[in-house]
């Protein structure tokens, strides 16, 4: 049978773009068929080197293959150039390479065939279904003119949709003569690394651009914490607080001081010299408009930032009681705990939610079975719960073959409602005993190993060995530690069975 050979990317991307976009749900082919292996989300590595690694210098040997890769494209040897690039991406991917790659060029230029090099960027760009090699195609291309070249603009349009590809996209387009204004649409289209990307090269010339980072700058699919900083100061954000506002404007400054608030990924509001001042401002605007439980779980969030900190302003936490604890908010509160939101600022108010999420949870299970973890710490509700898995989880048939896999795919929702389950079950020995032998027999490693978490915690808990404890479930053990495939388990198994205490 003939080989089929692998598509381009950039045929890959077009193929799927819809209305102008990438669907939600999109992602870049699989680098690995191991479905026991993390995959990274389309853009997240580069973004973390960009945000926490930093750049770093390629090794000699790297720099080496670089230039071995470069020159083979100068010679217009496409063929070895991919392979070199390939073998390169593997050890020094392109966001730390750019740098090395384009001052080689620059300082032999007099050495190289400008137009293939600029011709094997294209091919890279359009033909390669190798990651770093597109990526690699974009950095040679950032150094030449494009501006004139409408169809191959498009293709960097195209490929920047792509969450992977957007910082690239987003250099090459730089040096268009309209590059901010393209830089601005392909913000307005990329949802994950690619918006964060976008709107940190973004300079914001006009109304419109600075009412869209307010409006919707923030809102991506990694966190908003990554442009808050950057939306507050590119919108403008402060004088439009300290004006009048509009219910949309309010919404917007709310979600950035959310973002602002998050300081786990980097600096938000320590970076805000007035800050202090700021905050106080937006509680005085949120006494006459907030209304939302988006409004109040954001002045939650504000109360507990400046409980934790040193405050020279006294009246940030007693204005954050005010506001939470007005009839407005407690029924703003008490709506949402009916779908399943704002659970946490319920429990601050010490509002009852428990018999809504209960209902939810048997309205829908699949999508609300996390809720459990809120209701089996209660006697009341306890046995009820255990009761509702027990029909809506389909035990025997979820016992199957074990496998390598993690379970992370949409098809394992029940593995992933049985693993729910059984972390509350721990807390209480010899109840749910069926849950665990179906999380035993179960094909993802992962729901196998919360079984076995589950008789540890068991046999901690009585101070006696699973053999006394349960017999019939360590002969159960005995006999899959036989058909067990990952070393791992089988280990954590053999601890069990040799009458771990």
């Amino acid at each position: 049978m003939e080989k089929k050979e692998p598509t381009s990317l950039f045929h890959y991307i077009s193929a799927s773009v819809v209305d102008g976009q990438l669907p939600k749900d999109f992602t870049l082919p699989k680098l690995s068929d191991d479905e026991s292996q993390i995959s990274w989300a389309d853009g997240a590595m580069d973004g973390v080197s960009i945000y926490h690694i930093g750049s770093s210098e390629i090794s000699a040997e790297d720099h080496g293959l670089m230039v071995k890769a470069v020159r083979a494209a100068g010679e217009r040897d496409f063929g070895r150039a991919d392979e070199l690039f390939g073998r390169l991406g593997q050890t020094a991917r392109a966001i730390s390479s750019i740098d090395a790659l384009q001052s080689y060029i620059l300082d032999h230029q007099h050495e190289l065939d400008a137009g293939n090099i600029y011709q094997y960027g294209i091919h890279a760009l359009m033909d390669s279904p190798d990651r770093e090699c597109v990526k690699y195609g974009l950095s040679l291309l950032e150094m030449f003119k494009t501006d004139d070249n409408e169809e191959l603009r498009e293709v960097i349009r195209t490929v920047g949709l792509s969450d992977e590809f957007s910082i690239f996209a987003v250099f090459v387009m730089r040096q268009w003569e309209d590059g901010n204004n393209e830089i601005w649409q392909l913000a307005k289209k990329v949802h994950g690394w690619g918006r964060i990307h976008a709107i940190e090269h973004l300079r914001p010339v006009s109304h419109e651009m600075k009412r869209w980072l307010l409006m919707e700058g923030v809102h991506n699919e990694v966190l908003p914490a990554y442009s808050a900083l950057t939306c507050w100061e590119k919108s403008d954000a402060e004088n439009v607080l300290r004006g009048p506002m509009t219910r949309e404007e309010f919404s917007g400054i709310r979600d950035i001081i959310n973002g602002l608030l998050d300081e786990g990924p980097l600096l938000g509001i320590s970076k805000i010299e007035n800050s202090n001042d700021m905050i106080v401002t937006f509680l005085v605007k949120a006494k006459e408009m907030a209304s939302e439980l988006e409004d109040y779980e954001t002045i939650r969030d504000i109360r507990i930032h400046f409980e934790n900190k040193d405050s020279n302003n006294p009246e940030i936490v007693p204005l954050c009681q005010e506001i939470l604890l007005t009839h407005d908010c407690k029924n703003a509160v008490s709506e949402a705990v009916k779908e399943g939101r704002g659970i946490g600022l319920a429990q601050d108010l010490n509002l009852d939610y428990k018999e809504d999420i209960f209902a939810l949870m048997g309205s829908s299970f699949e999508s609300k079975y996390y809720l459990c973890d809120l209701l089996l710490k209660d006697q009341e509700y306890k046995d009820q719960v255990i009761q509702l898995f027990r029909q809506k989880l389909p035990l025997a048939e979820m016992k199957v073959q074990p496998t390598e896999s993690l379970g992370l795919g949409r098809e394992y929702w029940r593995q992933r409602a049985l693993e729910s389950i059984l972390q509350g079950l721990r807390q209480y020995p010899l109840e749910g005993q069926d849950f665990v032998e179906t999380a035993l027999q179960s094909a993802p490693v992962r729901t196998r190993n919360f079984g076995i978490s589950v008789l540890e915690a068991w046999t901690d808990a009585k101070e006696t060995h699973l053999s006394g404890l349960l017999p019939e479930m360590c002969e159960l053990l005995c006999r899959l530690r036989e058909i067990e495939p990952n070393e791992k388990t089988k280990t954590a198994m053999d601890g069990l069975i040799a009458d771990r205490t």
